[in-house]
């Protein structure tokens, strides 16, 4: 009796083991994988055309994580619809850490005031880590003869709904900026988007619109050169590229204060160990001298962080931007 019923706890137990074994290999194969990551080529989608800000950092990280991972890194362009398009694609992704999104505040603003979006930014995309964080810039055409925010605001009230002001798209962060910027100063500059930051940066230069919302990457050549005059920066702090541009505050209107941010995203559910993986090879190759450098001399702030603290600025962002969207009535123009 005795040596019935051991063998048969013995023989549950084995049972107990090899069902095991099978329920991990079948519900987590993705844990062997993590162990192995990466075994072949990573995908970087950038959601914008070549050659544009996120698309520049993109290249330079995925120079550093190749030699990191021992893989080929590859970036693809996917542009198109605000930035949707591509990251619709890493959201439908195998969550195997394979295909990434260099993202930026983008997703937030466009899940505030697009309600037809095919993915959902907090729930199908994991946070890997915070690359930089940087302000827009205003700019202004040399041929209105504004030299700071002050003459912009004058001349704006002798002439309400007469200046314009360019944006890099409708429901952009650039088109929040120039709602804020006439709500804090009441006065009435009109809207004019552009696809993307080059044709608003021409518009301006070409005197076809006022001044212009747009990144210090766009616009900074332009700048140093003096074929478009800056008038400020809409952040809390000058940029080290630019220590001559004030701040929105230094002229008079501190509550025009928005730093965007670029970020990496991997498919939701993928697993933790090649989230943290990525995030601490990523966070170094961005902490590296020439990639730092670079990133910093194109006018924004290092600022790396890992997959949580990503989350957490995220959740804020949403709050916070939904606030100034609804305060400002912002809205996407048809």
């Amino acid at each position: 009796m005795g040596r019935r019923h051991h063998d048969r706890v013995a023989c549950c137990n084995k049972r107990r083991v090899l069902l095991s074994g099978a329920s991990l290999f079948l519900l987590c194969p993705a844990l062997a994988c993590a162990a192995e990551y990466p075994t072949r080529a990573v995908k970087i989608i950038v959601p914008s055309s070549s050659g544009g800000a996120v698309d520049v950092e993109a290249r330079l990280i995925a120079k550093g994580l190749s030699e990191r991972l021992g893989q080929p890194v590859i970036v693809e362009n996917r542009a198109g619809a605000g930035g949707e398009i591509g990251a619709g694609i890493v959201a439908r992704a195998p969550a195997d850490g394979y295909t990434l999104l260099l993202g930026s505040s983008n997703l937030v603003i466009e899940q505030i005031l697009r309600k037809d979006l095919g993915f959902d930014a907090e729930h199908d995309l994991a946070p890997v880590a915070l690359i930089a964080v940087g302000p827009l810039i205003l700019i202004a055409s040399p041929a209105l003869g504004v030299k700071n925010v002050s003459d912009l605001v004058a001349l704006a009230r002798q002439k309400p709904g007469q200046l314009t002001y360019a944006s890099f798209g409708s429901g952009t962060h650039a088109h929040l900026a120039g709602e804020m910027l006439n709500a804090a100063a009441n006065v009435d500059l009109l809207h004019i988007p552009f696809k993307g930051g080059a044709p608003a940066l021409l518009a301006v230069m070409g005197g076809q619109v006022a001044v212009g919302f747009v990144t210090p990457f766009t616009a900074i050549g332009s700048i140093r050169a003096g074929r478009v005059s800056a008038l400020a920066v809409t952040a809390s702090r000058r940029l080290p590229s630019l220590p001559g541009v004030p701040t929105m505050a230094d002229c008079g209107l501190p509550g025009i204060d928005l730093e965007l941010w670029s970020a990496m995203f991997a498919p939701a559910k993928t697993p933790r160990e090649i989230i943290v993986r990525l995030s601490n090879e990523i966070i170094a190759v961005v902490k590296s001298d020439e990639v730092a450098r670079t990133i910093e001399n194109r006018g924004a702030f290092i600022v790396t962080t890992g997959p949580d603290e990503v989350s957490r600025r995220i959740r804020l962002e949403f709050a916070a931007t939904s606030r100034l969207v609804k305060a400002v009535n912002l809205k996407v123009d048809e």
